[in-house]
Formats: structure tokens, sequence, C-alpha cells
């Protein structure tokens, strides 16, 4: 076929059909290309801020993003002098706090501007200074507080009711507030599911959603019509709702996200945001059901730096999972207890990404770069966050491309061989089963979160061991089996690091001591399930494998000291776990596993 010279073609038609053309090109580009491509950095509540590129609005703009979505606390900037002159006293430590953070944002936000790039402010509703709770709290507090008490601050995180007056009042002035004190502000990223006061000493404040399940529904109407008409449509800023909350409603269910959203009237600048699986981001969980459905335009959450899967301190790739669906979706999963119903995945039923472009719903997408979780491991190297960033993102830039053509891309942004591409990726592939094989069980019910951060919690799996050592020994050596594949698999990515031949020996250290590192991790698992299953065993009265837990407790303490040693040797090595439980308890820990099989040992 002859190939057509564009520039000739164009000038042998006439004018209004080379516009229609034209048109017609552009159109067709761009709708493979989703509106709204941002990336946030979360930095760990209370921590010192994430030293990294992506805060860098260059690199953002190199990497073709659109958008940064900034966890800055910019609703704790703000005065509030527009609703009640002085209602935080001028020269208050209060005000001088506010104030200065007001400061240390315009610089920040300056860097935006000065780059071009649109910013989102991840922002908690509904926080105000204290000054505004010591005058107004009985007018703005629930009279009946159904939220829990699990916060040690308590009374700092004081739950405002969403249907009073002056509340809805104070709301209105913060988002006032906002967009005066900070005009350059593109629009707000809206968190109400969780609230975290670590780093704002004169704030108080909770979600306004109430827990009772009816009325939840009925505060959202509210809070949603309330941010449309002053986000939306007074200032036509943008507003990305965020779904995330705790239990069976509007993250998890359907048909509540239907009930809340049908309810809402459309509006251009308004999108709801959603992590792309049914809960948070784990394996052994469906793709959300609230993805492709309602009438508004959607954007989707997707973590680079799983906390309950390394935090990017070993090989686990991600982007195959968000855009194409995880393996385990082949198969039809119980959300509530993460386990396998034994039944295929429903034909129609979508599992990635590209599973709901033809509901024409999708907007965009927003990368977590970095954060999630508590604490570490802290990455010496970002390897491992720039591939899941990068392939989700430039999936988003044309939705026509594969995975597999994206991920090639990657490798050539890092002038890589196409040998060594090609073991990168198997490196990569291999990792995705690698981690749920070695973390979770294919045959059981899981507790997705008992490894995460830079903790094991071995002692949440006691009632998942109890069944399956109540099943008896068939189902208990599946288990194992699968752990001993995980650990396979784990040798194997070792193995294919070392046959890497990478020109920059930096990166090519990082790979291969960030797959040393998943090795003995997963190693170290499985020990830790032989341990917990012969621990079952104990429990409920059963003969126990002395033989099996001495040599568990030995390969368990050679391991330690194998990473142990990887770290002081290795200085791009993220940092290690802990043996403690999750926030360091010493309940339910690996170190109370070991000691407690020790003392039964002797």
């Amino acid at each position: 076929m002859k190939k057509i010279n564009k520039c000739h073609f164009f000038k042998q038609v006439p004018l209004f059909l080379t516009m229609a053309l034209l048109t017609n090109l552009v159109t067709s580009v761009d709708a493979q290309k989703l509106p709204f491509i941002m990336d946030m950095v979360h930095n760990n509540p209370g921590e010192k801020p994430f030293v990294t590129k992506y805060n860098n609005p260059a690199f953002l703009q190199q990497q073709q993003f659109n958008g940064k979505v900034v966890q800055w606390l910019m609703n704790t900037a703000i005065n509030y002098d527009s609703f009640e002159k002085g209602i935080v006293p001028v020269g208050s430590k209060e005000r001088i706090w506010i104030e200065n953070k007001a400061k240390d944002i315009d610089v920040q936000l300056q860097a935006c501007e000065s780059a071009g790039l649109p910013v989102y402010a991840f922002t908690d509703f509904l926080v105000f200074p204290q000054s505004i709770w010591e005058k107004y709290g009985a007018s703005i507090q629930q009279t009946v507080v159904d939220g829990d008490a699990s916060h040690a601050e308590a009374k700092k995180y004081r739950k405002p009711d969403i249907q009073r007056t002056v509340t809805q009042q104070l709301l209105i002035a913060q988002i006032n507030e906002l967009f005066l004190r900070f005009p350059a502000l593109d629009g707000l990223v809206l968190r109400f599911g969780e609230t975290y006061l670590h780093d704002a000493p004169f704030h108080s404040g909770n979600s306004p959603i109430s827990n009772d399940y009816q009325q939840s529904i009925k505060d959202h109407i509210t809070l949603i019509n309330i941010l449309r008409e002053e986000v939306c449509i007074k200032r036509n800023k943008v507003l990305f709702y965020r779904t995330w909350d705790f239990g069976d409603k509007f993250h998890n269910n359907g048909k509540y996200y239907l009930q809340v959203t049908d309810a809402i009237t459309p509006h251009p600048n308004l999108f709801f945001s959603i992590k792309y699986q049914q809960g948070d981001f784990h394996r052994m969980h469906p793709f959300n059901p609230a993805l492709g459905t309602g009438k508004h335009k959607q954007i989707v959450e997707s973590q680079s730096q799983m906390e309950a899967y390394g935090k990017a301190a070993h090989p686990y790739y991600t982007g195959k999972g968000v855009i194409d669906g995880w393996p385990e979706t082949k198969y039809e999963i119980d959300h509530h207890n993460s386990a396998f119903t034994g039944r295929l995945n429903k034909p129609g039923n979508p599992r990635g990404l590209k599973d709901i472009l033809s509901k024409k719903l999708l907007s965009g997408v927003m990368t977590w770069s970095h954060g999630g979780g508590w604490q570490g491991p802290y990455v010496e190297n970002e390897i491992w966050i720039d591939l899941n960033t990068y392939v989700v993102a430039h999936w988003a830039l044309d939705t026509r491309k594969s995975e597999e053509e994206i991920f090639q891309t990657f490798c050539d942004s890092l002038k890589m061989s196409a040998q060594d591409a090609d073991i990168f990726r198997k490196i990569a592939l291999t990792s995705i089963e690698a981690v749920r094989k070695g973390q979770l069980c294919s045959y059981t019910e899981n507790n997705v979160w008992w490894t995460r951060d830079e903790y094991f919690s071995c002692g949440t799996n006691n009632k998942i061991v109890k069944k399956i050592v109540e099943s008896g020994n068939d189902l208990a050596q599946k288990v194992l089996a699968e752990k001993a594949e995980s650990v396979a698999m784990w040798l194997q990515i070792e193995n294919m690091a070392k046959q890497l031949q990478l020109k920059d020996s930096s990166l090519l250290t990082a790979i291969q001591v960030s797959c040393t590192y998943g090795r003995i991790k997963f190693q170290l698992i499985e020990h830790m399930w032989i341990l917990m299953l012969e621990n079952g065993k104990q429990g409920l009265q059963l003969p126990i494998n002395k033989s099996a837990i001495q040599s568990a407790i030995t390969a368990y303490e050679a391991l330690w000291a194998e990473w142990k040693e990887l770290k002081k040797q290795q200085p791009l090595c993220a940092s290690l776990y802990s043996d403690l439980a999750f926030r360091n308890d010493k309940r339910n820990s690996a170190r109370e596993l070991v000691a407690q099989m020790k003392a039964l040992l002797k």
C-alpha cells in the first residue's frame, strides 16, 4: 500500500473537509487519553516528609502527569477571618502556626505554578482550629457520638455533625478561606474516611459522616451537595470526592455507592475517586463493584508502594494487576473473608481498569507513588515505585496500549538491552504470585493485614490457623506447599537478577539487593507458617512435630542474621522489618511466636 503524504493530502481537499478530518483525528487521539493523570506523595502521619523526586513538579511534568495531589494539610493553614474576624486570636501560638504553615505552602505552590502543574489539595473534612471548637464546639459536634474511641487522643478527634447549621456554615467558610488564601489551588481531593492530626498541633476534628448506615447516606448527600455548590459551581474548581471508608458502605458496596451518587446531580467538575479493589490495596480482593457504575465520572486510585506487600523494598509489580486484573480474580472471591468461593468469576465481571473503559466513566488515575500505612520499610532506591507508577500513569496516557507495551517503554527509558528487559520483566511478573502465595493462602480465608508495614503480626492469624489445623493435615500441607512454591519463585527471582547486565551499576545493585531482600523475607514467612501451624496443633492438644519446630527456628534465626548482614553490607538495601507486631506490639508478634515455640521445646 502506498504511503500517503499527509501534507500533500490536506492540500488537495477543501478547507472545511481538512478541518473536519483534523478534528476527528484529534478527537480520536484525545479519546484514548484519560483527562486526569495525577500523582500523590502521602507522607507517614507524624513523620518527616518523604524525600523523593515525585515531590518535584518538573519531574512530574517530565513523566507527563497533569496534576499533583498534595498532602500539605492546606485546611489547617487558614484563619477563618472571613467567617469571624479574629476567631483565631492574632498573636496567639495557634495563629502563628497557621500563618507559618500557609507561608510554607506558598513556596511549594509557587513551584507547581511555575511548572504549570495543577494542584489538588488532599483535604481532611472536617478539621477546625481549636479556637473554633472552643467557641462553637457545642453547635458543631454530634450530640450522640457514634464514632469509635480507637484514637488515643479521643478529644482531638471530635466528630462534627454535617446536618447541623453551624457545621455547614463553617464548612462553607473553610472552602471560601482555602480558595481566598490559595487562589492558585485547582481543586480538592476530599478525605472523610480517616482523619490524622499528628502534624496539626492546633486543630481538632473528624469525619462528619455518621457511622449509622442509613444516616451516613444522608450525610454524604448533604456534604457532597454543599461541596458541589461551593467548589464546582461557585468557584469552577474541581472536586474529587473519595469513597474510601470502613465497613460495607461507600467504598465496598456498589448498592450504597449508587444510593449516594444517584441522589447527586452530575457536574463536569465533580468526580468520585475510588480504589480499584473492593477494600484496600490488597490481593485476594475482588475488583471494586462501584467502578464503571452510576452516572458520575470517576478516577481510580492506584498505590505504587503497598504497605502490606513490602513498600517497594523488594519486587512487587502492580501495573499488570491494576490494568488487566490480578491472576486470582479469574476466580470468584468473597470480599468479606478474602477467600475463593470455589467458582469462576462471571465472564462479564470486570477484573482490571481496561474492562471498564467501555462504560465511559473512567476519567483518570491517581497514583500514590509514595505512602500508605505507617513507618517502614524505607527504600533507598525507587526502582519498583518507578515501575508501578510509570505503567499505570502511561496507560492512562493512551489506553489503547497494552501493559506489556508500556512495560517495554519503561525498560527503554532505563536504556536496558533487549535481553535485560526480558529478564527484568520475568522478575516483575514472577513477583506477582510470589508475593501472594507467600503471604496469603489460596485454600483458606485470609487476614490480609497480618504482615504490613515493617511488622509480622503472626498472632492475628490464630483463628485461621485453628481452622486449618482442625481441617486436618491435608489442608496444612497445601498451605505449606504454597509457601514452598513462593520461596522457589523468590530463589528464581534472585537468580534472574544475578543475570542482569545493566550499564547503570547503582541500579543493577539496587535490583539485585531488593531481590535478595524479598527472598529472605519470604523464606522467613515460610518458617513462620510452619511455626504458626505447629503452635495451632499445640493449642488444640494435638501431637506436634518437635523436629520441624527446631528446624524452623534454626532457619528463622539464620535468615534474620543474613538479612541484617545484607543491610549492613549494602547501602541500597531498604530498612528491615521488625519481629514485632503492628506498631511495635509484642503481642501477636513473630518474636512472641518463636519464644512460645522455644519454651515448648524445653
